[in-house]
């Protein structure tokens, strides 16, 4: 008969089956689904109840027996399943039931809706492959599973964030995670990574993950030889740290295709087995470090190539500034211009055609960008040909003709900002606020002359490219040394009545939770957790709790609050008799009462002084008690990344941290402040080799302690699920338009790999 995948048995004395493997079989028929799954089942080998077939005989199941002594008695039990092709329908819950299995496998059917929780319980579960299933819903946080070696959900619409759970029982054993082409969102935290040790392959391309590189978790990781972070919105350097001393040993790094910027580092010298390097189509600029090149990179590119043909092995890398290639690297074209040329095609790996666009070419883009939901509101002659261009609304230009000035502030602008807009390089100010922007903040507004930049009551995501933060002048940064992301945007989960913190005298960017995951919000739904309603939970805990006991709710509540009330009465009498002891002591003076009284006001004293202190841990929470959102905040969530001038959030050897006392403030130092500071930080200087342009991290927010003292957490599920359900078809739409012509830019690519990992495996 025809299979859709090769079974692999263990054979069975006649007789052995017993009610596990019936249990068994009713998990799996849950699978059969309306008359689709009835169809399907005619051409496999049983799959009925009524077939007469064990059940580990049918198409696709894999069983064992459940003892290892193998007697023939022992019942068997389903450990592998594996279905691929034709099955329609959802993943059951009742899946759940199959508690001794080891191996499912669901890959290229059509199968809708969300991974069960029941199904991430399962504890014996080594592989779980559901790739390219049209399943949606948001990524499982937690899988009990130790023994979980391998996650395949790529090519699906699963969204929500990457793991983040630290203490997630499935993160110790985990060796190949594949997720791309999703909807995963949000950052990658390097406290969960560091928590998967004998991760070997990371594979997150297409998905709208954005945040910075965490270069320090990854590189800590000792057997992590495939990195795949292309086509993602990540922003920052490539970190340095991801080449630690005698940790490099990355294979193949795929960061193409995001919005990085600064320098490549010298440390990726240190990947000595390195033979797939892709970071075309990023905002990175300057040289190769010619020890980074060579021609084992990339050297499945050129097996056509004659071999006495001359080329630049960088160039297999990435072509330079002033140069274009038709996927940003070998064989590349220098662009018409000279050094002028140079000045406007600056980055590399830049692929498609030469930047040689006039002022009005970019204002037409920017038009086109910005006009996804019709035409701008009010006056619109952006797209008059004959109007000159510093007569067009909104447009100031100097006494040069050059523009300085777009002010298009609530004209119903619907897109994205796009990346020419940085070729204005006379550019002062740009105030889009108020419209309905989308999509993230380019950070080639860094070659502007901008001084003025609000983005404020749009639907923008992620962080503001560090590179823009450290701007002089920009909306005030630069003064004291002192150079905050804020003053451009209030983070995610904040907001105040401008949208960022406008100078040292302007309203800081309070906590918001109504669960907007756009930045620079002047508006706030809910600006105080929600009040837990106690009665209605024990409510809801009894029912549950009775419908599992076998009990009335009525008897269950009645013994609860006979036992809270007993424990009420335990606790003051033990009261009773301290305070009856302590009685004779003051009486008869045991003890230096005059010490006693030194000492109390001592430690009240140092209370009350470290309740608003930001000195130590153990208090950093009086203030922000109420705001326990996970590291979402600019420059808090990556407390494990170096920052860019060589320094890392550290304890110090008191464990007392260095952080900001104003929240969701994101702080980025200058050479003298940071030198200031070093009494309180460790050594944390990093190689001379290593870039030095990337922008500092080393501020850890209130919110983050919360966290780790306090435990407190939103539900991370429900969330998201709103979140993403709120998502506008334009982004979505857009989003499916980049990833299909991703696909075609790095079909060859994903080829050559795969390719070669298959042959490694043989």
């Amino acid at each position: 008969s025809n299979t859709t995948a090769s079974a692999t048995f263990t054979i069975m004395p006649s007789g052995s089956s017993s009610s596990n493997l019936l249990d068994d079989e009713q998990a799996l028929l849950s699978l059969v689904q309306d008359a689709e799954g009835k169809a399907w089942t005619t051409s496999l080998h049983g799959w009925s109840a009524n077939s007469g077939i064990p059940v580990c005989d049918w198409d696709g199941i894999t069983c064992r027996k459940s003892s290892m002594d193998g007697g023939a008695d022992d019942a068997a039990v389903v450990t592998g399943v594996n279905v691929t092709q034709k099955l329609s329908g959802t993943i059951p819950t009742a899946l759940g039931l199959l508690t001794e299995l080891e191996h499912l496998t669901l890959k290229n059917n059509m199968l809708r809706g969300s991974i069960p929780q029941e199904l991430a319980n399962l504890k014996k579960l080594r592989t779980l492959d559901l790739t390219q299933c049209f399943l949606t819903g948001t990524l499982p946080q937690r899988f009990e599973s130790s023994q979980l070696e391998s996650i395949g959900l790529a090519h699906n619409a699963i969204s929500g964030k990457f793991f983040s759970e630290d203490d997630s029982p499935h993160l110790q054993s985990l060796r190949e995670i594949w997720m791309e082409n999703n909807l995963l969102t949000g950052t990658l935290h390097g406290s969960s990574i560091m928590k998967i040790p004998r991760l070997k392959i990371l594979s997150l391309s297409d998905n709208d993950l954005s945040g910075l590189i965490p270069g320090e978790a990854l590189g800590s990781l000792p057997s992590l030889h495939y990195l795949y972070l292309d086509s993602n919105h990540f922003v920052g350097p490539l970190p340095s740290q991801l080449a630690q001393v005698g940790r490099a040993s990355i294979l193949e790094l795929w960061v193409q295709d995001n919005a990085l910027s600064g320098t490549v580092p010298a440390s990726y010298a240190r990947f000595d087995q390195l033979h797939d390097f892709f970071i075309d189509t990023n905002k990175l600029t300057g040289a190769l470090p010619p020890d980074i090149c060579g021609p084992q990179i990339n050297a499945d590119f050129f097996t056509n190539v004659p071999p006495e043909t001359k080329r630049n092995y960088c160039d297999s890398i990435a072509c330079p500034a002033g140069s274009v290639a038709l996927e940003g690297m070998y064989p590349c074209e220098k662009c018409a211009g000279g050094e002028a040329a140079r000045l406007t095609n600056r980055y590399l790996g830049q692929n498609g055609r030469c930047s040689d666009y006039t002022q009005r070419e970019i204002l037409e883009l920017f038009y086109r960008a910005t006009t996804k939901g019709g035409r701008w509101k009010g006056t619109s002659d952006w797209d008059d040909t004959n109007k000159p261009v510093c007569q067009m609304t909104g447009i100031t230009c100097d006494a040069q003709d050059h523009v300085v000035e777009i002010s298009l502030k609530n004209r119903n602008l619907q897109g994205h900002i796009p990346d020419q807009i940085g070729l204005l390089s006379f550019l002062e100010t740009l105030d889009v606020s108020d419209n309905a922007l989308m999509g993230y903040v380019p950070s080639d507004l860094q070659w502007t002359s901008i001084t003025q930049l609000d983005i404020s009551g749009n639907k923008n995501r992620g962080r503001i490219p560090p590179l823009l933060c450290k701007m002089e002048e920009l909306n005030g940064n630069g003064k004291g040394n002192a150079f905050h992301c804020d003053r451009i945007a209030c983070p995610a989960g904040t907001f105040n009545a401008v949208g960022f913190h406008s100078g040292v005298d302007g309203e800081e960017c309070q906590p918001c939770y109504d669960d907007s995951p756009y930045i620079a919000q002047k508006v706030c739904v809910r600006q105080q957790l929600p009040k837990l309603d106690w009665k209605e939970t024990v409510q809801i805990v009894a029912k549950q709790t009775s419908e599992h006991m076998g009990v009335s709710a009525t008897v269950l509540g009645a013994s609860v609050i006979a036992i809270v009330i007993a424990s009420v009465i335990a606790i003051l009498m033990c009261w009773f008799v301290r305070h009856v002891r302590a009685i004779p002591q003051k009486k008869y003076g045991r003890g230096n009462s005059n010490e006693h009284d030194v000492l109390s006001q001592s430690y009240k004293k140092n209370d009350e002084s470290e309740e608003h202190s930001f000195n130590d841990d153990r208090h950093v929470h009086f203030r922000y008690r109420d705001n326990p959102r996970k590291k979402d905040d600019y420059g808090y969530n990556q407390e494990e990344e170096d920052d860019m001038d060589g320094h890392s959030f550290r304890h110090n050897e008191h464990g007392h941290s260095r952080y900001r006392t104003t929240a969701y403030r994101d702080f980025i130092d200058s050479d003298d402040n940071m030198h200031a500071h070093n009494d309180h930080l460790e050594d944390t200087s990093v190689d001379s080799d290593e870039d030095n342009t990337a922008t500092s991290w080393a501020h850890r927010s209130a919110t983050d302690f919360i966290k780790d003292h306090q435990g407190i957490a939103l539900n991370k599920r429900e969330k998201l699920k709103r979140a993403v359900s709120e998502r506008m078809p334009g982004d979505l739409n857009r989003r499916a338009r980049e990833t299909a012509s991703n696909i075609n830019i790095g079909a060859r690519r994903k080829l050559h790999s795969h390719y070669r990992k298959s042959q490694s495996e043989a």
